[in-house]
């Protein structure tokens, strides 16, 4: 099993994933691990690598920067669904460096630099992703 450590209370869980560790990689892991489909989560902790951006709909296409150095992670927040069968993490997040200027976006990769701390908490539901050709992302399956 790989270093993350948490605490389950029913079905929140408090998550500790530690420096060094992929965030999301370590999120799906755990949620293989645990027999977690769907979820909502909340994180703070600060990251040494993130790969962080924004979705450009007339071109259906993700733009990235890169960020190879210690940032806190003042505010993560996202869900977990099904995408072809397979938990799928998804993760917004707000970030400062040393000046203590905001930025964020959509997360694409990111690594622990100290800790990254995260509550999740297990739904029911049988929500999924599916691909919607109009918009070019997997959006939920809500209400169907």
């Amino acid at each position: 099993m790989w270093g993350m450590k948490y605490t389950r209370d029913k079905d929140i869980y408090v998550i500790r994933i530690d420096r060094g560790e992929e965030v999301i990689d370590s999120l799906v892991n755990f949620c293989l691990e645990e027999g977690i489909d769907n979820a909502v989560f909340s994180g703070i902790g600060a990251v040494s690598s993130l790969s962080c951006g924004y979705y450009n709909l007339e071109e259906k296409k993700y733009y990235f920067s890169q960020y190879e150095t210690m940032l806190e992670a003042v505010s993560l927040t996202g869900n977990v669904a099904l995408k072809e069968g397979r938990p799928f993490v998804h993760v917004h997040g707000v970030f400062t460096g040393t000046d203590n200027q905001a930025f964020g976006g959509h997360i694409e990769k990111m690594t622990a630099g100290v800790v990254v701390e995260i509550v999740l908490q297990k739904l029911s539901t049988s929500i999924r992703r599916e691909l919607e050709e109009d918009i070019g992302l997997a959006l939920l399956t809500c209400g169907e």
